[in-house]
């Protein structure tokens, strides 16, 4: 019986012209795909490996001769960063038995459904910690990107809103203990109206001495509140920023040095003749924008793997901090969409450095409305007053003193100090002020001990004793990480009536009565409990370490 050869000599034929071609570098593009789970391809003719839902497009070239470059199906990422959620499938890249591929290949990741609003599409990487650009392709509904050949990727979806999440600032709480409290010394009352509670922008403490009032604001809002003073009142005489916004560097600006940051706080001294009066404020989000905007690029410039103009950390760079919340302040107007002024701002931060011109500027733009809208919601905050009025009685009450020992970068002046050299290991335990911690001279503990805010502080903690002496600590190595913003400034220092003073502890003396030692006035006496803040004028309860405990009057609560 004859056997017709034909069809197989042609298609011998066909192999062999096809294998010339490929090693004359001509592009063949092969398609393989796998078992189900991995495909390969070797030596320098395109192909495009399919893993499942997955395709990678190999240029010619790519992978030399005598290198394998593997696909693989990938299982999900351990630790998805949380501004990213998964979508579509996975794989990895593996090469072996040559030199490393040595040109990006294209992976073409198919998904259920296109990005929805506010999202855009990305591959993720790095075991879930790092993100590629990318774009969708609606005709195939696959995401694409060019990556590096090898390693492991997965389809995602980039939240816009969770960015800005992200890197929003959290609201600090200001000193519960002093809110709306009157003060009263030598028979003058000042007294607080105005904003009470932890759910008002701003918190409002008041001192007095006789001759004037002391009245600081601590925000507690989530954007700047411009402050409008009545006339004829002092600048500042102190103030005090959150570290994690690096505010006190933006106060020389001339749009931004009437500002009441997130978390910062800010006190006048106040003669008794510029008296009543009332301070006034309303939100002004648009410097807190700019900030916002660029932590927003740094943080995207890090999940991206991408560099800018002006990297490192934005809280040591002013110039960056001053350029970006100026521009902020320069485009906000409250009368617009917040969304478009916030596109205005991210364009004009790119003379700053915190943001480049390219790939990630464009991607960002598009996104800028839900990156930004935690802000926009926060612009709303209400207007306050706060009204001091002046009177004369005979009711005491116990004052509130906020314990200033900085002023810049220098001891404030009326408190002595002695030095020592020492370390500090934890933040404090008695008082939860940001700037406080514990340190400790060989055996000897001081709690708390108070940093300087201010930038270029030496590295110096005043640790004190009473209201007016201190050990001046100089620490080594650095400090440990600071207490979370929101941190209750306790008092940690009392004086009592008769002039008594004693300084918060934590242990020292057993319990009495069921309560702990919270104060130390001597070897012997200690105060029990917290200080009880019903009544205008607070009590203690205090004992020689043994009951019975006995009721004292506090004239001074340091916080």
């Amino acid at each position: 019986m004859a056997t017709d050869h034909g069809p197989a000599r042609l298609a011998l034929a066909a192999a062999v012209v096809v294998l010339l071609l490929g090693a004359a570098g001509v592009l063949v593009q092969q398609r393989l795909a796998g078992a189900g789970d991995a495909a390969a391809v070797s030596g320098a003719a395109g192909a495009t490996l399919t893993v499942g839902d997955v395709e990678v497009v190999v240029p010619p070239d790519a992978v030399l001769a005598g290198t394998r470059l593997a696909a693989h199906a990938a299982p999900e990422p351990g630790a998805l960063t949380p501004v990213a959620r998964r979508t579509g499938g996975g794989a990895e890249l593996t090469f072996d038995a040559g030199a490393p591929p040595r040109l990006p290949v294209q992976v073409r990741i198919a998904v259920p459904t296109a990005p929805p609003s506010g999202f855009a599409p990305v591959v993720i990487t790095a075991n879930g910690t790092r993100l590629a650009l990318a774009s969708y392709d609606a005709t195939t509904r696959r995401i694409v990107a060019d990556l590096a050949p090898e390693g492991a990727f997965w389809g995602g979806l980039l939240d816009f809103a969770a960015l800005g999440r992200d890197v929003a600032q959290a609201a600090a709480d200001p000193p519960p203990t002093c809110l709306g409290r009157a003060a009263s010394t030598a028979g003058v009352t000042v007294e607080l109206g105005g904003p009470a509670d932890a759910r008002a922008p701003v918190g409002a403490c008041v001192t007095e001495d006789g001759s004037g009032a002391s009245v600081t604001l601590t925000s507690n809002a989530r954007v700047p509140y411009r402050i409008v003073l009545p006339p004829g009142w002092p600048a500042p005489s102190a103030r005090t920023a959150a570290p994690s916004t690096a505010t006190v560097q933006l106060f020389p600006q001339p749009r931004l040095r009437d500002l009441l940051w997130p978390g910062a706080g800010v006190t006048y001294d106040v003669p008794v003749e510029r008296l009543p009066a009332s301070i006034r404020g309303q939100a002004d989000p648009g410097p807190y924008l700019g900030l916002a905007l660029a932590w927003t690029a740094h943080r995207a410039a890090a999940l991206f793997g991408m560099a800018l103009a002006r990297p490192g950390e934005l809280e040591q760079d002013p110039g960056v901090l001053a350029c970006a919340a100026d521009a902020g302040a320069a485009h906000y107007a409250a009368d617009r969409p917040f969304a478009q002024v916030a596109a205005e701002v991210w364009a004009a931060l790119t003379p700053c450095g915190t943001a480049d011109a390219g790939a990630l500027h464009s991607f960002l733009a598009a996104g800028i409305g839900p990156v930004t809208g935690w802000l926009a919601d926060a612009a709303k905050g209400p207007a306050f007053a706060v009204p001091l009025t002046v009177g004369s009685g005979t009711e005491r009450f116990t004052q509130t003193v906020a314990y200033r020992p900085w002023t810049g970068t220098r001891v404030t002046a009326g408190i002595r100090t002695t030095a020592a050299t020492g370390a500090c290991s934890a933040a404090s335990t008695v008082s939860g002020r940001h700037d406080a911690y514990r340190c400790a001279v060989k055996d000897k503990v001081y709690d708390p001990c108070f940093a300087a805010t201010a930038p270029n502080a030496r590295h110096q903690v005043v640790c004190p004793s009473t209201a007016t002496k201190a050990v001046l600590l100089t620490y080594t190595g650095a400090l440990p990480s600071p207490p979370q913003g929101d941190g209750t400034a306790n008092p940690f220092l009392l004086a009592l009536d008769g002039g008594l003073q004693c300084l918060g502890v934590t242990g020292g003396a057993p319990p009495v009565a069921g309560l702990n030692a919270r104060f130390a006035c001597s070897a012997k006496t200690f105060l029990y409990g917290d200080p009880d803040p019903v009544n205008p004028l607070w009590t203690v309860q205090a004992a020689d370490q043994a009951p019975p405990l006995r009721q004292m009057t506090i004239a001074k609560a340091y916080a």
